[in-house]
């Protein structure tokens, strides 16, 4: 390991993200968690590109920094996936497995968390040009949740 305590791999990837965005990566900013989960308000935000059957597809073939709001009580039937770029058998069969909307709700249910955000938020993911995304959508998104009060944010890879 080096000084910098990063593997060879982890400095390749801060090495990219800097070329992609144009300026030194560092360590995301993660605020400590200050209450007992059972007085805590969680979204779930994902970049599987999971969104409603009516609202805008994603747009795959070039990227997509855009994201859509997922109501809390979204049923399944009402949700589908536009990425296109990771096997999404899975998920088609079961969208609990990328977007937990069923088991956040247990939790709730349980007194484990005391409540499911407003608006679970999903990304496309696939974003050769993060730019706009760390500039506009991601600031935008992240209003979203802190004006719903959000406490805790469950972030699950597509």
């Amino acid at each position: 390991m080096a000084k910098d305590g990063l593997t060879y791999k982890e400095r390749i990837r801060a090495k990219l993200f800097e070329i992609q965005i144009g300026r030194p990566m560092t360590a995301p900013v993660i605020a400590p968690v200050t209450k007992p989960s059972e007085k805590c308000r969680v979204a779930l935000v994902t970049t599987g590109g999971v969104h409603l059957k009516n609202q805008e597809l994603f747009t795959p073939k070039n990227g997509d920094h855009s994201f859509r709001l997922i109501p809390r009580n979204t049923p399944k039937s009402e949700l589908t996936i536009t990425h296109g770029h990771y096997d999404e058998t899975d998920v088609r069969a079961d969208v609990n497995c990328l977007l937990p909307m069923d088991r956040l709700e247990e939790l709730v249910a349980e007194g484990y968390v005391d409540s499911a955000a407003a608006n679970h938020i999903s990304f496309m993911g696939y974003i050769p040009d993060v730019g706009p995304l760390v500039k506009e959508t991601a600031p935008e998104a992240a209003k979203i949740l802190l004006d719903d009060g959000v406490d805790i944010a469950v972030l699950t890879p597509g």
